[in-house]
């Protein structure tokens, strides 16, 4: 009996902590290319004072450097054609068809630009490390956080989970390969 209440107390106790939310996410502006709520962070957003932007963006193009310089290889199976997003779950689930219309498109080079129907909202650089499954993005705006996720691809659908690496591990997205077409469909 002693056991089974003990695996029932340790089961309960691994719940809690797993769900834990690190409070200081709940202030950080997403900078991530994912609507046009995230473009500009001056809208009313808080930005975390703890979290260093310039050392995380220096961090990470560091990495990007480094991972282009020893790899410069692309793969077709990211910069074909554009990303729209289907959904984004960043604490709770966006409405359905709030993304229509938003996309991220990547390219050969390196760098990708994103936003919403005919209109360019920013742009990048980026590196998808094959093996790992690891997308790395940093925005050319220096006011925005380095993002990373771990990205499935698979059936013209992407699936990405935020990594705690620059603290965007509550984020999780679909996004799905469409036509050009898409940049340039009116608003």
């Amino acid at each position: 009996m002693d056991r089974l209440i003990f695996i029932v107390f340790t089961t309960i106790l691994m719940f809690f902590s797993a769900c834990k939310t690190d409070a200081n996410t709940e202030n950080v502006v997403d900078a991530a290319p994912i609507a046009e709520k995230n473009v500009n962070p001056n809208k009313g957003e808080k930005v975390n004072s703890e979290l260093n932007i310039p050392g995380l963006r220096a961090q990470a193009l560091s990495i990007l450097n480094h991972r282009l310089k020893s790899n410069p290889k692309t793969y077709a199976i990211i910069d074909h054609d554009l990303w729209e997003y289907k959904f984004v779950f960043d604490g709770k689930m966006s409405a359905p068809g709030e993304y229509n219309g938003v996309w991220i498109d990547f390219y050969e080079d390196h760098t990708y630009q994103y936003g919403k129907r005919n209109q360019v909202n920013g742009s990048g650089r980026y590196n998808y490390h094959i093996d790992r499954g690891e997308l790395l993005l940093v925005d050319n705006d220096t006011s925005k956080k380095p993002l990373e996720y771990k990205a499935k691809i698979a059936n013209g659908a992407m699936i990405l989970e935020g990594t705690n690496t620059y603290r965007d591990r509550h984020v999780q997205m679909k996004l799905e390969n469409v036509t050009d077409k898409l940049k340039q469909a009116p608003k």
